[in-house]
């Protein structure tokens, strides 16, 4: 039988295969919906995803980090099924919100519930997060590039394959969490609070967040780009047919496959954060590729460098987290990691918004001159304020344990 960690490896292949992410922009559009609605709609699952706390926090309080996990893919499921559904804009944007709701309940929690496997087995977290990541860009990669293709014959197709997977990843998740014990506590999580969480105090804790603020920044970037800009830019403007619009936007998680791949054998040889400038780097050579030559080859290479930009910033970013939290309850530590995809959302919610607001109205070579403007002076930033280790000293006075 396959080992724990290779069959989580397995749920996150099955988990991250979108047959649908490649057009969604498209399927809101073919709808009849304006350009300010397909991007109001868009952005709904980031608003959904950065205020999600109040629902999935007393729900994962209460569940095993397997059930928490299991019980996000099913969400995820549903609000796939509620998207391919008629039923106009108000069925979109209930779909938009169950969806995030899911992956809010699912994503970070599955990172913790991998730490735990792998310290229950003594396999290397960091080195299976790294792996799992980059097959997930290749999952995404060829349910992609299938959607765009399967799209021209049924518009519900991709939707419906999406949430397949979901169902698939989530009957997957109790096979490997099987043999972990105990939930969490029931109680307020001790990470929502400062007077229940004295090792906020503590370096570690600002170091996390400092690495959140850098995986904040370079995602939620990347991501707008991704999900409301390019495709405006390949479909609107340029014109280009479904399959070679799949292959564009395909290169995207092809290099991010790669950079993913390699993502742990570079922090093993330059450091962490070397690694993440580098990432950071590489994210901003796609955003000024892309604003230089706002054309077909332009926007190919522009999406490599971003796919090869970002492919990393997600394991690195959460090995890092992993690393200063080891010493802290694996619940605590997937709050955290859920908290850093809150901050994310929030920012690439307001970047979509920026898009659909002012594509129309300013034009999409001013728009993106700001975005390139923002993520150059945001991205420098974070990188020169990330910690120079992952494991500082603790504090002089350690947190009392819980």
């Amino acid at each position: 039988m396959p080992s724990a960690t290779k069959v989580f490896t397995g749920y996150r292949v099955l988990s991250r295969s979108y047959f649908h992410l490649s057009i969604l922009f498209v399927f809101f559009h073919d709808r009849g919906f304006s350009l300010p609605t397909v991007e109001l709609t868009l952005a709904v699952y980031g608003a959904a995803l950065a205020f999600s706390g109040s629902v999935t926090k007393p729900l994962a309080a209460r569940l095993s980090l397997t059930a928490a996990v299991a019980a996000g893919e099913w969400l995820k499921a549903l609000g796939l099924v509620l998207l391919a559904l008629p039923g106009g804009l108000p069925m979109a944007v209930a779909g938009q919100i169950v969806a995030a709701l899911g992956f809010s309940l699912a994503s970070g929690t599955d990172s913790a519930l991998l730490a735990e496997i792998c310290k229950r087995d003594g396999a290397d977290a960091r080195t299976w997060e790294a792996r799992s990541g980059s097959l997930t860009f290749a999952a995404a990669l060829v349910a992609g590039v299938l959607g765009a293709i399967v799209y021209q014959w049924s518009h519900q197709a991709p939707f419906v394959l999406s949430a397949v997977m979901s169902a698939l990843a989530a009957l997957t998740v109790p096979i490997v969490g099987r043999g972990l014990t105990g939930a969490p506590k029931k109680s307020r999580d001790p990470a929502l609070a400062d007077e229940e969480a004295p090792h906020r105090k503590d370096p570690r804790y600002s170091a996390a967040l400092r690495w959140s603020a850098y995986y904040t920044v370079v995602r939620a970037f990347v991501l707008a780009l991704f999900i409301g800009f390019l495709p405006y830019l390949l479909y609107l403007r340029l014109h280009v047919s479904l399959p070679l619009f799949g292959v564009v936007l395909g290169s995207y998680t092809l290099s991010g496959y790669f950079t993913a791949r390699n993502g742990r054998r570079a922090v093993d040889r330059f450091g962490a954060r070397a690694t993440a400038a580098a990432c950071a780097a590489l994210a901003g050579a796609g955003l000024l590729i892309l604003l230089w030559q706002p054309n077909t080859p332009g926007a190919a290479v522009a999406t490599l460098a971003l796919g090869a930009g970002v492919g990393a910033v997600r394991p690195v970013a959460v090995g890092a987290i992993g690393e200063l939290l080891a010493d802290r309850p694996a619940a605590e530590r997937a709050a955290a990691l859920r908290a850093n995809e809150a901050r994310f959302a929030v920012v690439n919610t307001l970047l979509i918004l920026l898009a659909g607001l002012l594509l129309d109205r300013v034009g999409f070579p001013h728009v993106l001159l700001g975005v390139v403007v923002g993520y150059l002076v945001l991205a420098a930033a974070a990188v020169l304020a990330l910690p120079r280790a992952t494991d500082p000293e603790p504090a002089a006075e350690p947190a009392t344990a819980s």
